[in-house]
């Protein structure tokens, strides 16, 4: 299965700033507990029919 196919039928969520803050927030805390490079992404299911 290749990268594409993992995410089809899905796009980046479209966040309001207070969900896009809380997100970076949450990378943030990851990085200083696992000392890694953490990025977070958020998608959101396409409505049937999209892609």
């Amino acid at each position: 299965m290749s990268q594409n196919e993992k995410f089809e039928g899905y796009s980046a969520a479209d966040l309001e700033p207070g969900q896009l803050e809380r997100l970076r927030s949450l990378e943030n805390e990851l990085r200083e507990t696992t000392k890694q490079d953490i990025i977070l992404i958020a998608y959101e299911e396409n409505e049937a029919g999209t892609s």
